[in-house]
């Protein structure tokens, strides 16, 4: 049944994350509508959505799966923007004018500059934020499986204030889904997604180049030491540019990643070899090509950043 306090949410981008975001929102009592592309997003229309995996097993009718009208201008409060990072411009120019006047577009994306992107298009006084750090997949079009959750869903306002009523509502609505998540200040959700980036550098290019999971590369005295640099380089970037984050440094960081970050997520794949498996082009420039350019910029050596990135690229288009 369909809850008429809840704004009415847009998932723009229903691949692996957005599927599981709008299924377990729409199952909670949401009104959601799915925009999406491909043959996952085919699969949901004809034969509904299936979500397995370590927070149950959840079905969406294909009867009930609502899908984006193009005409719907000004339609939605919320816009959750879960595209790849690297189609983030384009789609978030796309939805801008479905969005109401005092909505808000929520980045639930990977990597740097999204929220930027986003408040181009839409204005910093309706543009969120956030970090998710579950991790999904689709196994078949139509099916997406929950592989690991390794902490709450954040939701902040990276700029100005938003609307912080919808904000709370949408914190609310997944908590009755049953996903973790609350809201938090500008000064946490920045630094919170910048200790994504440092997870995401660290692990996804290795995981993707080595066709491993994350758990493997933790045993490994040589993987180890190549995720050391990652970070050490990383910490350079950061201090040049200000961002705070909640370690002492890089070698804090690269310990709590061993003992604390990677043990519960020790079995899952890299979704950028999930990409690369699938002939899909990678978020690599948000994340380590990002590092890469900032270092550029501020004249930080960045070699570590700079070979996984050409390696990833070489991989895209092998």
């Amino acid at each position: 049944m369909i809850d008429g306090s809840s704004p009415g949410y847009l998932i723009y981008g229903a691949g692996a994350i957005g599927s599981v975001l709008g299924g377990f929102l729409q199952e909670a009592g949401a009104a959601v509508t799915f925009h999406g592309r491909g043959g996952h997003f085919r699969a949901m229309q004809e034969s509904g959505l299936h979500i397995t995996g370590i927070w149950g097993e959840h079905h969406i009718p294909a009867g009930e799966i609502s899908v984006l009208d193009p005409s719907a201008a000004g339609a939605f409060s919320m816009i959750l923007l879960c595209v790849k990072a690297r189609d983030t411009l384009e789609a978030a120019a796309q939805a801008a004018p479905l969005l109401t006047d005092d909505g808000i577009m929520l980045s639930m994306q990977n990597g740097l500059n999204n929220w930027e992107s986003i408040a181009g298009q839409v204005g910093q006084h309706r543009t969120a934020g956030s970090r998710v750090i579950f991790g999904s997949e689709i196994v078949e079009p139509g099916h997406v499986r929950v592989t690991v959750n390794a902490d709450d869903v954040l939701l902040g306002e990276p700029f100005s204030p938003a609307n912080r009523p919808l904000l709370k509502r949408l914190e609310a609505d997944l908590l009755k889904s049953g996903i973790p998540a609350r809201v938090v200040g500008r000064d946490e959700i920045w630094a919170a997604i910048w200790g994504k980036v440092l997870y995401n550098c660290s692990l996804n290019p290795l995981g993707a180049l080595l066709g491993v999971p994350y758990g493997r590369l933790g045993e490994s005295e040589h993987t180890r030491g190549i995720i050391r640099h990652v970070i050490e380089e990383i910490f350079l970037v950061m201090q040049a540019r200000d961002v705070s984050v909640p370690y002492r440094d890089a070698d804090d960081y690269y310990h709590f990643l061993l003992d604390r970050q990677l043990p519960p997520t020790a079995e899952h794949r890299a979704s950028m070899l999930q990409d690369i498996t699938a002939g899909r082009m990678t978020e690599i420039d948000a994340l380590n090509g990002a590092i890469s350019r900032y270092g550029r910029e501020l004249s930080i050596s960045t070699p570590y950043n700079d070979l996984l990135t050409a390696l990833i690229k070489f991989k895209e288009r092998a």
